[in-house]
């Protein structure tokens, strides 16, 4: 599916939702994948997890339940990207995408719903998570898009960052370490594959682009800069809870049967 207005245009693939490529006033916004896997470049759309799941296992309500262990011996970025969604285009520039979620990895059905709406100057995603089942359901959502940068990045926040601070590889140990200044950067080549609470909207300048990052229940922010970045983009990714949620319950939400959880994510060029 392709949205369009004026100078902008965003590609989204029935496979995952994946957004593909984005364009915002003439300017590319998001690095290509290289090698066609989502999380490699444009913006993949992670559900009901983000990040890794320790040991691809959790427990949820005194039941044992077992992931896809496509990381090694964990589970990483949801169960949803390699699902073919129902897209519905609404208008030029607005599509809706949909798809029922019912599988032994997960304790309940769910019903996702994504919303996307581009304009002149931004693209918006919209998660609504229905619960359609009889149990609760562990939820958390997450965005992985690749931003372009011109020869550096840096993200400023009017408040602290706070970073999650981890016990081993990724999996955090619910500590936090404030970090001042409020500006991350690539100046010094310092690697990031960290993630930090935000508690505001972060502005992204990348280069000959400032991008703000605006956000509904997403106040979780990962920064990767490793291998997939190729020295061209910078990964910020938007979620609504923390890596390994589903085992260490940081920022987790529980959806009752019946019950919605709503977020959504704005990127506006400025």
């Amino acid at each position: 599916m392709i949205l369009a207005e004026g100078r902008s245009s965003v590609e989204i693939m029935e496979k995952g939702a994946y957004v593909k490529s984005l364009v915002l006033n003439g300017l590319e916004i998001l690095k290509q994948s290289e090698d066609g896997v989502q999380t490699h470049g444009g913006m993949a759309i992670m559900l009901p997890y983000a990040g890794r799941v320790r040991n691809a296992m959790y427990v949820w309500e005194g039941k044992q339940y077992h992931l896809p262990k496509n990381n090694g011996e964990h589970s990483i970025h949801g169960l949803t990207r390699e699902l073919n969604w129902v897209s519905e285009k609404q208008g030029e520039n607005k599509g809706i995408f949909t798809i029922n979620l019912s599988t032994s990895n997960y304790p309940t059905d769910l019903f996702l719903k994504l919303e996307f709406e581009i304009k002149s100057h931004s693209f918006s995603i919209h998660i609504e998570a229905e619960n359609k089942g009889s149990a609760n359901g562990p939820f958390m959502a997450g965005m992985h898009p690749y931003f372009n940068f011109k020869d550096s990045w840096a993200i400023e926040s009017k408040q602290n960052l706070l970073r999650l601070n981890f016990e081993s590889g990724y999996f955090p140990d619910g500590t936090v370490t404030a970090i001042k200044p409020r500006t991350l950067s690539s100046k010094g080549g310092l690697p990031f594959d960290n993630t930090y609470i935000t508690n505001t909207t972060p502005v992204l300048f990348a280069g000959d682009r400032r991008i703000i990052m605006e956000n509904t229940n997403m106040p979780y922010l990962v920064l990767y800069n490793g291998e997939f970045t190729r020295g061209k983009s910078i990964a910020a990714e938007p979620m609504t809870a923390a890596p390994d949620s589903f085992n260490n319950g940081i920022g987790l939400v529980s959806i009752p049967p019946g019950d919605k959880f709503q977020c959504s994510a704005t990127f506006r060029l400025s």
